[in-house]
């Protein structure tokens, strides 16, 4: 029994302990524990579900990357390819692609089990880091739009790259984000566009129905909520003379919105949830404010 003790303790030897610190961000964890929570939640959607919640009620994503961080202060050098892997790792699902191209490096610079898998999570952390490099902006609208449209493009042959493996996801958010950002250009300008405001509805819905799997699509209804109680707002302020003023158009908009507010205000689970009440609430009570007057 005793020589079975000394070669288990051979085997498996006690994880390093990274000290007794208090307080979500301190590394009191051992080193497996903080990559076990990592590992656990490596192929999560972040594209169809929020990041993950350590029970203190941190996005884990963020907290894992702080405990490692504070490990290697604490411990510096020590089992340096599984921090400098592990960072990769969290730092790429953070969107901080260069950072994570940096750690899978030093990963594969020592020797380690993991040098050739780091090495090529490096090479895809560098596809990830040119697509996100290029720029979003322009001299003026249509420069913007046209950048937008070319790095969508980018982004695309990256989704199709690695389809069906959890960078996938990683990819979507960011099409989701640019073609989010397209979106709010079009609204913001649709005054100066030619037909804006059936282009903007039109950006609007694409969102909603392209990414209908999104975590952010109760959020993506409710932009069109806002921009449909937007021309509700609009069509008031351009007919103020009574007689100017048709109720049945401006009922048919403010309607309009409410009931998009109406299907993110019954949306069991959104986060959204409460902040479509309120403008449920609120524009009802416009409303009723504006056909009261001009009857």
């Amino acid at each position: 029994m005793a020589r079975a003790a000394v070669i288990l303790a051979l085997l498996f030897p006690a994880v390093a302990r990274a000290g007794d610190a208090t307080g979500a961000f301190a590394p009191y964890e051992d080193l497996l524990e903080v990559v076990a929570d990592v590992t656990w939640h490596l192929h999560d959607d972040v594209y169809r579900f929020p990041p993950p919640k350590d029970p203190t009620g941190h996005d884990l994503y963020r907290l894992s990357l702080e405990r490692l961080q504070n490990w290697e202060m604490r411990y510096p050098g020590r089992m340096h390819d599984v921090t400098s892997f592990a960072r990769g790792e969290v730092l790429e699902r953070l969107g901080a692609y260069n950072a994570a191209g940096k750690a899978y490096r030093e990963a594969a610079e020592v020797p380690s089990p993991l040098a050739d898998r780091a090495r090529e999570d490096a090479q895809r952390s560098d596809v990830f880091a040119d697509a996100a490099a290029l720029p979003e902006e322009g001299t003026d609208l249509d420069a913007t739009l046209a950048a937008l449209r070319k790095k969508l493009d980018v982004w695309a042959t990256v989704i199709t790259r690695y389809k069906g493996t959890p960078s996938e996801s990683v990819a979507l958010v960011e099409e989701e984000r640019l073609e989010r950002r397209a979106a709010e250009l079009v609204v913001a300008n649709r005054a100066a566009l030619e037909d804006g405001n059936t282009g903007a509805e039109r950006a609007l819905r694409f969102l909603v129905q392209k990414h209908a799997d999104s975590k952010n699509l109760p959020a993506h209804v409710l932009h069109l909520g806002d921009f449909y109680a937007d021309l509700a707002r609009d069509y008031v302020s351009e007919h103020e003379r009574p007689l100017g003023f048709d109720e049945d158009e401006f009922t048919h908009r403010a309607d309009r919105a409410l009931e998009t507010y109406r299907k993110v205000a019954t949306w069991d689970g959104a986060h959204e949830k409460p902040e479509a009440l309120g403008r449920f609430a609120a524009l009802d009570a416009y409303k009723t404010a504006v056909l009261a007057r001009y009857r």
